[in-house]
């Protein structure tokens, strides 16, 4: 199952020269369980961190909530995004599409279930995430528009 060598940006001058073997691996990490699962143990430990004074198991609880919610939002954020940039055309109004379908999804439901199971600093929860899952949705939606011909090919041939 390898794609098939891409040529130099030389000998197709204009031309992208397609993804690398390491970001069609990255894509596959990222769309795995495995991926979604180490993705969350960053958010789970910053939400105990900020929860500790509520005390050590409540923290525990709502790193445990979170982590299980990060894990959740990576595996089927990925898949909404996948689903946004099918909905968009051209390749840049597809990641953007992408993009914003993403942050979207993550935080009405990070929001949404923080609120349900009360937790105490959902802005501060959340505020240390702003930035890296910004940064996820922008750069796997860049992500997509490299790697998607060449994963949609091979799941054609």
């Amino acid at each position: 199952m390898s794609a098939t060598p891409h040529p130099s940006p030389s000998a197709n001058p204009g031309k992208n020269p397609g993804p690398n073997q390491w970001e069609l691996r990255l894509r596959r990490l990222v769309d795995s369980a495995l991926g979604a699962a180490l993705g969350g143990l960053f958010y789970a430990s910053w939400a105990v961190a900020v929860n500790w004074d509520s005390g050590p198991q409540r923290a525990f609880e709502i790193g445990a909530v979170h982590w299980c919610m990060s894990a959740f939002l990576t595996y089927t954020g990925t898949a909404v995004m996948r689903w946004f940039y099918s909905l968009g055309g051209q390749p840049p109004y597809s990641a953007l599409l992408a993009c914003c379908g993403g942050l979207g999804f993550t935080y009405s439901l990070l929001i949404s279930v923080h609120s349900a199971i009360g937790t105490p600093h959902i802005a501060l929860t959340l505020a240390a995430g702003v930035i890296p899952t910004f940064a996820f949705c922008c750069s796997y939606a860049v992500m997509l528009a490299r790697t998607s011909p060449v994963l949609n090919q091979e799941s054609q041939a």
